[in-house]
């Protein structure tokens, strides 16, 4: 009978549970306990398999050793450890399996500097650029290329490539944030019309000895990022993906309406253009160009840039 001695307890269905004793649901301190311990096991991993990745590029070196060349370099292969498509089918894997709070440029940036980090490990390497130590190209480098990787502030973009050209293992950054800037890809013997030179860069590099490999950046970036856009110029022996070829020319050559032909920068008498089409379709076509090398298509084009001719 309701309220007699011998009637079972009711639950005060008005009482909120506090977790406390007595309670069996489980106090919010122990959830936070709870959330860190994952968290640490995270960090854990994570720190694992960088150094499970250092065994193997440690392993990747011997056998680099094991494979080389009698000049001490890899057959058919430069004193760099640069591989442009790889590393532009890692960052698109990236952006395909990114979700979650977490930004993606976060995310670029952290396997950019586990990637430069573990490349200074196979060949040393130094980034040479003209305003190396300015605000933004600075932002730029060290978003790309980690806190690990040498930086030399060239006195013009010229002078950087020439050092890319010398070294046969550095690279070079040119950013495309002015339209005044100084024809780089030109040698002083192209300018002087020396055509073996000349003919050398048509075939696809700056210069003897260097080439364009990468445009930057690839991936999309936040908007709080200030990034200029920018060219990467490696040794001529390191191979680079053929999305698009890059393209310098008098800007009296250029079709205006070329739907073929993506904008780079221009100034009063030149033109740098990206084209899917490759050199033996262009440069008949078009008079006074050259093809400075070749880079994987960023899956979103940097800001600032034309999105066509």
């Amino acid at each position: 009978m309701a309220g007699s001695a011998d009637s079972a307890p009711q639950p005060d269905t008005g009482r909120p549970d506090t977790g406390k004793p007595g309670s069996d649901q489980p106090d919010g301190s122990d959830r936070l306990a709870e959330l860190r311990a994952q968290i640490d096991a995270a960090d854990a991993e994570m720190h694992r398999q960088l150094i499970h990745r250092g065994r193997i590029i440690a392993e990747l070196i011997e056998a680099k050793k094991l494979n080389a060349a009698p000049s001490g370099h890899s057959a058919g292969q430069s004193g760099a450890a640069f591989r442009p498509d790889r590393e532009a089918s890692m960052m698109r894997r990236i952006a395909g399996r990114h979700e979650g709070e977490l930004p993606l440029t976060t995310v670029e940036h952290i396997w950019r500097e586990i990637i430069a980090t573990f490349t200074q490990l196979q060949a040393p390497f130094t980034v040479h650029a003209a305003g190396a130590g300015w605000p933004r190209m600075r932002d730029l480098l060290r978003y790309m290329f980690g806190f690990s990787t040498p930086l030399a502030d060239a006195p013009d973009n010229r002078s950087a490539v020439r050092a890319v050209a010398g070294t046969g293992t550095d690279l070079a950054v040119v950013a495309l944030a002015s339209a005044d800037e100084e024809r780089w890809w030109d040698s002083d013997a192209q300018q002087n019309s020396g055509q073996a030179e000349a003919g050398q860069a048509k075939a696809g590099q700056v210069c003897p000895g260097a080439r364009v490999i990468a445009l930057l950046p690839f991936l999309p970036v936040d908007d709080t990022l200030d990034l200029p856009p920018a060219l990467v110029i490696g040794p001529s022996p390191v191979e680079s993906p053929t999305d698009l070829f890059i393209y310098a020319c008098a800007s009296a050559a250029m079709t205006a309406d070329d739907p073929a032909l993506r904008v780079l920068r221009g100034g009063p008498d030149w033109t740098l253009f990206a084209s899917a089409e490759t050199p033996a379709a262009v440069l008949p076509r078009i008079t006074g160009c050259a093809c400075l090398g070749s880079i994987a298509e960023p899956l979103a084009w940097p800001a600032g840039l034309a999105s066509k001719a």
